[in-house]
């Protein structure tokens, strides 16, 4: 039986004060298990060695769980939805870990939790999530997206945020390979080729689509929706798609580096500060798309 489920977020009085916004039904918790908790959190990838821990380097994984074995009196486990390398940002990642101790005020939980991480990091939603869930092994599909500053001079507001590039882009050519890439493909020519000893490179592309920001003139966004990525998949694939389309490749396609299943016929691997974890989607876990709901109503 599902269990019930509750989220809370926080948000800002219209008089300024601070209040709480929640959701919440009903919950019991059967027999004498540990109390599974799911958040959605935020990070500058600049401040942190990459997600997953590392011995001796600072983490996003190690931040979380340092401060909620704080807070919980407990060692915590936290499992996150994507291991990002060092540098990458996220703007929605999920993860979640399990405890013997009731959140009673998941308010004062999550303002205790921003306090004690480093500031390069936010926790922004929290919710009660089934015993069965898992952020990384539940997850269905991520999303990404690579920021692309095409102007004549670089801005130093925009640095270590999006990789500038200065060279001309045909854009409706970069959005046509775009499309090509959308259905199941073997993506071991666009892949860390160390990384793919006994490994599956079939992938499904669910969404590929180029934005361009309404904010700032030549800011563009590629957006990429996947069943599952490989170890530099997105950056190897941007830097080829740039070269197809700045004409260096203009009478190949991202097709034709598929099928090739050669990494040294692929571009160059773009820098990890341009890419940004944006979501976690979970087919059977429809709740989490309520804390992301959430996360978009705060100011």
């Amino acid at each position: 039986m599902r269990k019930g489920f509750q989220i809370q977020t926080l948000g800002h009085h219209r008089h300024g004060q601070r209040t709480l916004r929640r959701i919440q039904q009903s919950h019991r918790r059967n027999g004498r298990g540990k109390i599974n908790y799911a958040l959605l959190v935020e990070y500058d990838g600049l401040c942190f060695h990459g997600f997953q821990t590392q011995k001796n380097l600072i983490s996003v994984q190690e931040n979380l769980e340092d401060a909620a074995k704080i807070l919980l009196k407990e060692p915590i486990a936290v499992s996150g939805a994507g291991r990002t390398d060092t540098g990458v940002h996220a703007r929605g990642m999920i993860v979640n870990f399990k405890t013997t101790k009731t959140v009673e005020n998941f308010g004062k939980f999550l303002l205790s939790m921003n306090a004690i991480t480093d500031s390069g990091l936010s926790i922004l939603t929290m919710g009660e999530v089934e015993e069965e869930f898992d952020s990384r092994f539940s997850c269905t599909s991520r999303e990404y997206e690579y920021l692309i500053l095409n102007t004549k001079f670089p801005r130093p507001t925009w640095k270590n945020r999006a990789f500038w590039y200065q060279h001309k882009i045909d854009v409706p050519r970069l959005e046509a390979e775009l499309e090509l890439l959308k259905g199941e493909h073997d993506f071991r020519s666009l892949a860390k080729v160390i990384s793919l000893k006994n490994r599956s490179t079939v992938r499904t592309i669910l969404e590929s689509k180029l934005e361009r920001s309404a904010e700032f003139d030549g800011l563009l966004k590629i957006r990429i929706r996947a069943n599952g990525f490989l170890h530099n998949m997105i950056r190897i694939l941007t830097g080829t798609l740039l070269e197809i389309a700045n004409g260096k490749r203009k009478d190949t396609n991202v097709l034709d580096i598929l099928s090739s299943k050669d990494r040294t016929i692929a571009g160059i691997t773009l820098p990890p500060h341009g890419l940004y974890f944006l979501r976690a989607y979970y087919d059977s876990h429809p709740q989490i798309d309520s804390m992301y709901s959430l996360r978009d109503l705060q100011k």
